[in-house]
């Protein structure tokens, strides 16, 4: 094949008909400056290029990988290439992680969600009682109690700080007068300085008695009515016992009460008579409940009034019992 020079264009006439016409493309005019002639290469802006020169060629990445432009048009002529990244994944350069991952993230947040909301509503629940105990709440002023206030914090004149044993407070007369013969067992429930509690037990045919001594002396608090002193306090645990024995609960399956008077013990102390039934037997309880100041005394005596061999026992004694044993325990306090 020969080589050589390509042919020469043929020569085009003028636009105007006349030689040399500036307005001829690619001549120069009469009055333009003489210049370097330019290369008709460049003045070849078809379509027809050749493969080397044309958009297709793209920069290389790690590996000899071309880096071509995202999908959806040709790259613009100010885009920026993107930054090599070798430890990038396919997956995220297309856009976003891997569906698994994105599931494992939405439940992420959802449970710290759930956490988040169920801590909070506990935060609120312990605020809420501890304001409901306290009596503090919000935009309320929660200065402590003064003198001015007219709340008691400390004992007052007479009120009493601690109690005797129990087990101690009723003398072996009274006990050989109400239960008879050898008691069976002596025991002692609760034994502290502010409350005592002591049980006899008598178990000998016909003989069925139960002699039961409690004792408490309450302290100031801000939660009991009036003033909040140590006898308001006890002047609350009195109204409950009554209320108790008035209308026990269901659950108790306690009956009724019958409430009378406690002569010589004072304004503050009543009686109340409860019977039993069940199995076949029936058992009579006396209490007597008695205050004097922050002090409270229970007494209870019970005796079986028939069944298993044993009774009767006349109510009448049970009351006198327990009159006298809440007698002894209150001059015991003194």
């Amino acid at each position: 094949m020969a080589q050589g020079y390509p042919p020469r264009r043929p020569a085009r006439p003028p636009a105007s008909g006349r030689r040399g016409h500036a307005d001829e493309p690619g001549r120069r005019g009469r009055d333009e400056p003489a210049s370097r002639p330019r290369p008709a290469a460049f003045d070849d802006t078809g379509d027809d290029l050749p493969p080397w020169a044309g958009p297709g060629i793209y920069p290389t990445g790690p590996g000899g990988q071309p880096r071509r432009p995202p999908r959806g048009g040709p790259p613009s002529p100010d885009q920026d290439w993107p930054p090599d990244d070798p430890g990038g994944s396919r997956a995220e350069r297309r856009g976003g992680a891997r569906p698994g991952r994105r599931r494992a993230a939405a439940q992420a947040r959802r449970s710290r969600r759930r956490l988040l909301a169920v801590g909070g509503l506990a935060v609120v629940v312990v605020a809420v009682a501890v304001l409901w105990v306290t009596k503090t709440w919000p935009f309320q002023p929660a200065a402590a109690p003064s003198a001015d206030s007219g709340l008691v914090t400390t004992y007052q004149r007479g009120e009493f700080r601690t109690v005797p044993n129990a087990c101690g407070a009723i003398s072996p007369a009274l006990l050989g007068q109400y239960l008879p013969g050898r008691v069976a067992r002596v025991s002692q429930s609760l034994g502290s300085a502010t409350q005592s509690e002591c049980t006899w037990t008598l178990d000998t045919r016909p003989d069925f008695r139960v002699l039961t001594v409690s004792s408490q002396a309450y302290a100031p608090n801000l939660l009991a009515t009036g003033d909040g002193s140590a006898t308001f306090n006890a002047i609350d645990a009195y109204g409950q016992l009554l209320t108790a024995l008035q209308n026990p609960p269901k659950a108790s399956r306690a009956p009724k009460a019958q409430i009378g008077g406690a002569v010589g013990l004072g304004r503050y102390a009543f009686t109340a008579l409860q019977v039993f039934h069940g199995g076949g037997d029936v058992t009579d309880e006396v209490t007597v409940v008695a205050r004097d100041r922050n002090v409270l005394v229970d007494v209870t005596m019970q005796g079986q009034e028939h069944g298993g061999g044993f009774g009767p026992v006349p109510v009448a004694t049970l009351r006198a019992a327990a009159l006298a044993a809440a007698h002894e325990v209150l001059s015991g306090i003194h």
